[in-house]
């Protein structure tokens, strides 16, 4: 005990233990958990330790201002992540200024209070720039004299916003003097004095003279302070607060907390600027800025709440939370994500009778299989023509979700393999399907493949095309969730003669497209006559409904004998409904005016990136990504091919599935150890995890079922990317980075995936 004693009075373990950063950095670990999960949450991403699978690091780490990564950007994130840490000083300030009262008897308090809570700043400050070097060193492959001038910019721009706030305090700090116009020693009090104030430190109510200063908990929990950083070079000893009035010093604290607040308000309001003003070029900040700012405005909020509640400050959260949630099931705060193009004015009931009567009775069940079998023959007829094919093999190809990496791989797999079969493969493709990003790579390729039919485009095999598919997409989406749908969405758009509000639904299209140069900018309707005569393939959408895990199909064309699986509705008592035939139930609401962008968006609407949209119903329907149900959409091809069996059977020489995965197949880990957590969540835990996978295997089931009922041979081709590069290799977000970009690319001219190739050839060209 006694060598314990000694130890603690030495002068190198009080010169440690009591200097004001280490004070303060213990401070922040045992009381201020609140402001350190800011950090935590932020340091997740910085670090691809969160996010990772969304591609949230590259936000922070590559950040992007107008369509380019340049000393701008760099300058923009840095200057917000000054604010951040300005917001965690004067948070950290107001909550604990009152702990260390020999503060109020220095000149400028604030700024002392900053200088020397530097530690948990600039260890994170360090994180954050070594993790940039890295990523543009290794992933970018920048040349380090442009590495050095971007992390230059955002060192910049952090110094800029630390000097411009500290600029501010120092125009309008208030210190003892500034006050009460005399130096602090000449209010030293005398020992009666000395006596009330450690009684009210023990716990006893005593008045005070000056007016608003009540006594509180700020006068007790005061921690010891033997020296702080006068400068960045000097120490000085901590002069003792022992013999001054407690309540002067808590009225200095309280005049620099009202200009913090003002502080705050500003920042607050120049968040709401950004959100409003957003569509203008110049305020198109960096997603990753946005979300320092936002976390800026959250963090000096945390910390003002817990200043003015105290101990029920978590209660008070919890209880406003409830209070929020109960009311946001009502029209005045729900918040409502739209489909561009139709009608949300007039509503139709959804229930199991208005099912029933609009899908089951009043559809054309047989007329819609004759109107498909006239478009088979016009397929059949393109391709006969031309290569004396009297049963063509027909071609389905299936693409799996993924973000920004499958639509990539689907895109450039296709187009790839369609070159190296001299275009065989899109002449001989009658449906294309799928989930999330795989469909918008596809979408774009047909897309390009009819204007190559329209002769407006003379190369469909340019690699830049490529590049444009996979341009970002995450930047102008987090950015809109940020200044926008987080806080109160207060600009509309006008689509035809209706109008919906602007979210990141609808800055996830005007991003997608303007990457691909607006040639995806139509209607529903517009691929109705291109479809109805086989020039292009059929594309079909199935996002999935959460209210009731039914799918939506929507397609210009109708299809009423996909709703269920029935051959014919009469053939059954009680048919089944699997599916909504978008068209058909939303017939009143100019469903073939849904924008098809809208029809990419909703089947790929990634969880937490983009909004369930609600469709104008009663009870409102809620549609999500298509992976959901079918992360493949081998089971939306089983149901056509089911329906037209006859036709197939008699008309073509076999059907090929073509698929592209983002992974590879699940397989079998004899060595995998659980941990308690992976006991806790097993086996639920596992199966979200590998839901995709288990889909995968049903889907493979349903093909082996199909070959009982189809007289004709099914080929499966898989373009497998997780087979040359591993899941962990490249994020599935709606951002790429360059090297990225260029590994799926290459994946292409591995040889698993050229042995697929040659394997189409072989069932394509006999």
């Amino acid at each position: 005990m006694k060598i314990w004693k000694r130890w603690t009075q030495h002068p190198l373990f009080r010169g440690v233990v009591y200097f004001f950063p280490f004070q303060l950095l213990m401070l922040h670990l045992q009381r201020n958990q609140g402001l350190l999960l800011f950090w935590i949450l932020i340091a997740g991403y910085i670090t691809n330790t969160i996010g990772t699978d969304y591609g949230i690091p590259y936000l922070f780490l590559y950040p992007e201002y107008l369509g380019e990564v340049n000393v701008f950007s760099y300058a923009i994130i840095g200057f917000a992540w000054g604010g951040f840490i300005m917001s965690f000083n004067i948070s950290s300030f107001i909550i604990n200024s009152h702990r260390f009262p020999f503060l109020a008897t220095l000149s400028r308090p604030f700024m002392k209070f900053t200088l020397n809570n530097f530690i948990i700043p600039t260890i994170f400050t360090v994180i954050y720039i070594y993790k940039i070097v890295v990523l543009l060193r290794f992933n970018e492959f920048i040349p380090w004299t442009n590495i050095y001038f971007l992390t230059g910019a955002f060192i910049g721009g952090m110094l800029l916003f630390v000097i411009m706030a500290l600029g501010y305090f120092l125009s309008f700090h208030h210190d003892y003097i500034t006050v009460f116009g005399m130096h602090p020693e000449m209010h030293e009090v005398d020992g009666t004095e000395k006596k009330r104030i450690r009684a009210v430190r023990i716990g006893l109510i005593e008045k005070i003279n000056l007016k608003n200063i009540k006594h509180r908990e700020q006068f007790l929990n005061e921690w010891n302070v033997e020296t702080y950083l006068m400068n960045p070079f000097v120490i000085r000893r901590a002069r003792s607060a022992e013999h001054y009035e407690r309540a002067k010093l808590i009225k200095v604290f309280h005049k620099n907390h009202i200009y913090a607040t003002i502080f705050e308000v500003v920042i607050f309001i120049s968040l709401l600027i950004f959100g409003f003003f957003r569509e203008i070029p110049m305020f198109k900040i960096p997603a990753g800025a946005s979300i320092l700012l936002l976390s800026t405005m959250l963090l000096m909020l945390t910390g003002a709440i817990h200043f003015v509640l105290r101990r029920w400050s978590l209660v008070v959260f919890i209880l406003g939370f409830l209070i929020f949630n109960y009311f946001s099931k009502y029209s005045a705060l729900n918040i409502t994500n739209y489909a561009y193009g139709i009608d949300y004015q007039h509503t139709v009931i959804y229930n199991p009778d208005s099912i029933q009567q609009q899908l089951i009775r009043e559809s054309p069940f047989d007329d819609d299989k004759q109107f498909h079998e006239i478009i088979l023959n016009k397929w059949k007829k393109k391709i006969t023509k031309v290569h004396k094919q009297r049963k063509p093999p027909i071609v389905f190809i299936n693409c799996s979700g993924g973000g920004l990496k499958s639509a990539l791989w689907s895109f450039y797999a296709i187009q790839q393999s369609d070159k190296a079969l001299n275009g065989e493969l899109f002449e001989h493709t009658y449906m294309i399907t799928g989930s999330s990003g795989g469909m918008i790579g596809a979408s774009y390729l047909r897309e390009l493949y009819l204007m190559k039919q329209l002769n407006i485009i003379d190369d469909l095999y340019d690699d830049s095309l490529a590049y444009k598919i996979s341009s970002d997409l995450l930047n102008p989406v987090a950015t809109s969730a940020v200044l926008n749908d987080f806080l109160i969405r207060i600009q509309t758009f006008t689509e035809g003669t209706y109008r919906y509000p602007k979210d990141r639904g609808y800055a996830f299209e005007r991003q997608l497209n303007e990457n691909t140069d607006y040639i995806l900018d139509k209607r529903l309707a517009d691929y109705y006559f291109y479809e109805q005569n086989a020039i292009i393939p059929l594309m079909v959408f199935t996002p999935a409904i959460t209210n009731d895990g039914k799918r939506l199909i929507i397609s210009p064309l109708p299809m009423s004998f996909m709703s269920y699986n029935a051959l014919s509705p009469e053939r059954i008592s009680h048919p089944i409904i699997e599916n909504i035939e978008f068209s058909r139930f939303f017939r009143n609401n100019h469903a073939l005016n849904l924008r098809f962008t809208s029809a990419i968006r909703m089947n790929a609407t990634f969880p937490f990136i983009l909004p369930t949209v609600s469709l104008p119903s009663r009870p409102s329907l809620e549609v999500m990504d298509a992976g959901l149900r079918d992360n493949y959409g081998t089971r939306t091809s089983i149901t056509y091919l089911y329906h037209l069996k006859e036709w197939i059977n008699e008309n073509t020489g076999g059907v090929i599935f073509v698929r592209t995965h983002d992974s590879r197949r699940l397989k079998y880990n004899p060595r995998y150890i659980r941990s308690f957590a992976d006991n806790l969540l097993s086996p639920l835990g596992g199966l979200l995890n590998n839901i995709t996978k288990v889909q995968l295997q049903e889907n493979d089931q349903l093909i082996q079922l199909a070959e009982g009922w189809l007289s004709v041979p099914i080929n499966v081709v898989d373009f497998r990317l997780g087979e040359v590069i591993t899941d962990a290799e490249i994020s599935m977000s709606l951002h790429l980075t360059t090297k990225e970009k260029k590994q799926i690319m290459k994946a292409f001219h591995h040889p698993i995936i050229q042995h697929a190739v040659e394997q189409l050839r072989q069932l394509l060209i006999p």
